[in-house]
C-alpha cells in the first residue's frame, strides 16, 4: 500500500484499469469453468440415469427370456423329442412341441425364432433358423448356463437385419444313465429391441450418441438405426474404463465418453457427446462476455484520456510551477498560473493565485516587523530571567543574617565560624560559574545549607538523601533546590514540636525525565491554602491575571517554578501535595540533560 501511494496518479489509474480488467477476465473464466463443470456433471448424471434405466430394462427382459428358455429346455415333450428312438412317437412329440414353441413366442414380443438341436442330429425350428444356428452348438460348453452370443447377421432370414442369438444346453432330467447329460441345444433368435427396449430415445435431443455393443464392439442397438450392425471405434472403449467418464479425441473432435458394463448379456452401454455441443451455449455466453469486456475496455480508455486531459495535465503544469517556486525563482512569484480542466482545478488555480497575492503583502509586512519582534522577545526573556534570579540572593541573605544574629547572642564563636564557612561557600557558588550545574554540584550546596540549619536547630530534624546513580550528572539550573529545602525547613519543620524528617530524592521516570522530590513530615498545608498554591502554580502561562487571584506566599516556590517554566516550557515545573498535620511533598520535573546540554 505504501508503494502504491508513492506512484504517480497516471500509474495508479493504469494499475486500477489493469486490475479491473484482470478481475473481469478472472470472473469470466471462473464462471465459464464453473458452468462447464455443472453442465458436464449434469450430463454425467443424465447418462448414468439413462444407463441405469437401460440396465433395469435389460435385466427384466433377460429374466423373461431366461425363464422361457428354461421352461422349454425342461419341458417333457422337448425332452422326449430329443431322446425318443421311435420315429412315430417323435412325430407326435414334435407336434406338441411346435404348439409349445409358438405359445412361447407370443409370451415375449421380439422372439424371431426358436431352434432346437439334438445331440443325435435331430433338430427343430419355427422359421428355418437351424441352418444358421448349427455352427454355434459347439461354442457352448455343458457347464455354461444361458449364453448371449451377441449380434448376428442371418442374411435376411428374419425381418430385422441383425438379430441377437441366445443359447443354452438342454440336459436330461429323467432318471437313469442319461440323467443330467446333455441331450441338445436350445437357441432363441431375438430382435435386440426385445431385450433393451427403445434404446437412447431421449439422448438425441442432447446431441448424444448412445450405443449398446457386444464384446467385439459390434453395435446391436443405437439411437441411430443406421449404425446398428457396425463396429464402434475401438479407441473409444480402450481410452475410458467401464463405469467411468473421460475425454477422447477422434478426427480432431473432442468427445466426452461414458461407459457402463452389462455383464448379464456380455455387452456394454457407450454414451458419446461432442464437447463442443455440450458446451455450445456457454461458449456463446463467453464470447458475449468478452465482447462486452472489449467494449468496456474501450470506454475505460476514453475515460482515462479524459482524466489525463482534465486532471493530470493541469496537475503536471501546477507541479512545475510549484517546483520553480521551491527553487527560489523570484520571477515565478511575480507570475500567476491559469489552469484549464474540471471545476476543482480552476478553483485550485484561483486559490493559488490569491495565496501568492497575499504572500506578497505578508512578506513585505513580515520583513518590516520580524527583526523588531525577535529582538523584543529576547530582551523580555532575558529581563524576566535576570529579575527572577536576582530575587533569591537578598531573600536568602536576609534570612541567614537573622539566623547568625540570633546564634551570636546565645552560642560561642565555634558555631559562628562553621556558619560563616558554609555561608561563604553558598555565596561563592551563587555568583560564580554558568547558569547550569550538575545535580551532584547542586546537592553539595544543599548539604552546606542543611549544615547551617542543623547548627541552628540541633537535632530537631534528620535529613535523608536518595539520589539515583544515573541522575548525578544531570544538568539543572543553579540554586534550584535550595529554595525548596528552605521552604520545607521554615514552613514545615521549624514549628514542629517533636523531631522531624527531611528527604531529598531523585529518579528518572519512564520518559527519562528528571524527577526531584523534597519531602518533609512537618505541619503540612491547610486544604484551602493548598488549593490556592496549586492553582497559582498551574496558572503560570496566563499572562493576564486577575489581581484578586491568590499568589504564592513563598517567594522561593514561585521563583523555582517560574525559572523552570521559562527555561524548559510546559509541562515542566513544580507540583505540590500536602496533608495537613502530616507533611508536604514538592516535586520538580525537568528534562534530562547531560554535560553536552548544559547551556540554557
Amino acid at each position: 500500500m505504501v508503494f502504491y501511494r508513492k506512484l504517480s496518479i497516471r500509474s495508479q489509474l493504469l494499475f486500477i484499469a489493469l486490475l479491473i480488467t484482470a478481475v473481469l477476465l478472472f470472473i469470466i473464466m471462473t464462471t465459464y469453468v464453473q458452468m462447464s463443470s455443472i453442465i458436464s456433471s449434469n450430463n454425467e448424471q443424465y447418462t448414468k440415469a439413462m444407463s441405469a434405466q437401460i440396465k433395469e430394462t435389460v435385466h427384466a427382459n433377460r429374466d423373461v427370456i431366461d425363464r422361457l428358455m428354461t421352461n422349454i429346455a425342461y419341458n417333457q415333450d422337448v425332452q422326449n423329442f430329443l431322446i425318443e428312438e421311435n420315429k412315430v412317437q417323435v412325430y407326435g412329440y414334435s407336434k406338441r412341441m411346435n404348439s409349445l414353441l409358438i405359445n412361447m413366442t407370443t409370451l415375449k414380443e421380439g422372439i424371431l425364432d426358436i431352434v432346437i438341436h439334438g445331440e443325435n442330429g435331430r433338430s427343430y425350428d419355427l422359421f428355418g433358423g437351424k441352418r444358421w444356428t448349427a455352427p454355434f452348438t459347439d461354442r457352448l460348453s455343458p457347464k455354461d448356463s444361458i449364453h448371449y452370443f451377441g449380434l448376428q447377421h442371418f442374411e435376411g432370414a428374419y425381418q430385422v437385419e441383425n438379430s441377437l442369438l441366445v443359447g443354452m444346453k438342454i440336459k436330461s432330467f429323467q432318471s437313469g444313465d442319461r440323467f443330467t447329460s446333455v441331450i441338445g441345444t436350445l437357441f432363441f433368435v431375438i430382435d435386440p429391441k426385445a431385450l433393451i427396449g427403445s434404446f437412447g430415445s431421449n439422448s438425441k435431443q442432447y446431441a448424444m450418441q448412445s450405443y449398446l455393443v457386444d464384446r467385439d464392439n459390434k453395435i446391436f442397438s443405437s439411437n441411430d438405426p443406421n449404425e446398428v450392425g457396425s463396429v464402434l471405434n475401438a479407441m473409444i472403449t480402450s481410452e475410458v474404463r467401464p463405469g467411468k467418464s473421460g475425454s477422447v479425441e477422434l478426427n480432431g473432435t473432442k468427445y466426452i465418453v461414458q461407459t457402463e458394463d452389462l455383464p448379464e448379456i456380455n455387452s456394454a452401454i457407450i454414451s458419446i457427446m461432442p464437447e463442443d455441443e455440450l458446451l455450445r451455449d456457454i461458449s456463446t455466453i463467453r464470447r458475449l462476455e468478452l465482447i462486452i469486456l472489449m467494449i468496456g475496455a474501450v470506454m475505460m480508455f476514453i475515460l482515462f484520456k479524459l482524466v489525463i486531459s482534465n486532471i493530470l495535465n493541469p496537475l503536471k503544469k501546477l507541479m512545475a510551477f510549484i517546483n520553480n517556486i521551491k527553487r527560489g525563482d523570484l520571477d515565478t512569484l511575480k507570475n500567476r498560473i491559469h489552469l484549464q480542466g474540471y471545476a476543482e482545478i480552476t478553483v485550485m488555480s484561483n486559490g493559488l493565485n490569491n495565496m501568492l497575492d497575499e504572500v506578497d503583502t505578508l512578506t513585505r509586512q513580515l520583513l518590516e516587523t520580524n527583526a523588531m519582534l525577535y529582538e523584543a522577545e529576547l530582551e523580555k526573556r532575558k529581563s524576566e530571567l535576570s529579575f527572577l534570579r536576582s530575587q533569591i540572593n537578598p531573600h536568602f541573605l536576609y534570612n541567614t543574617l537573622e539566623m547568625v544574629k540570633g546564634m551570636a547572642a546565645v552560642k560561642g564563636a565555634h558555631e559562628i565560624r562553621e556558619i560563616a564557612k558554609a555561608l561563604g561557600q553558598i555565596f561563592r557558588y551563587s555568583i560564580k560559574g554558568g547558569d547550569t550545574v550538575s545535580l551532584k554540584t547542586e546537592m553539595g550546596i544543599v548539604e552546606s545549607y542543611i549544615q547551617i540549619q542543623q547548627i541552628r536547630f540541633g537535632d530537631r530534624f534528620q535529613v535523608h538523601y536518595a539520589i539515583a546513580e544515573d541522575t548525578w550528572m544531570c544538568q539543572i539550573p543553579k540554586m534550584i533546590l535550595q529554595p525548596l529545602v528552605e521552604n520545607a525547613v521554615f514552613h514545615g519543620l521549624e514549628l514542629k514540636e517533636d523531631q522531624g524528617n527531611l528527604t531529598v530524592r531523585s529518579v528518572l521516570n519512564e520518559r527519562q525525565e528528571l524527577v526531584i522530590t523534597v519531602e518533609d513530615d512537618g505541619l503540612g498545608i491547610a486544604p484551602g491554602r493548598l488549593r490556592q498554591v496549586q492553582c497559582a502554580l498551574n496558572q503560570y502561562e496566563n499572562t493576564e491575571r486577575d489581581p484578586e487571584e491568590p499568589q504564592i506566599s513563598s517567594i522561593g516556590l514561585a521563583n523555582v517554578n517560574n525559572r523552570i517554566k521559562l527555561t524548559y516550557g510546559h509541562p515542566y515545573g513544580l507540583s505540590i501535595d500536602s496533608t495537613y498535620g502530616e507533611g508536604t511533598q514538592i516535586q520538580l520535573l525537568m528534562p534530562t540533560r547531560g554535560k553536552e546540554h548544559g547551556q540554557i
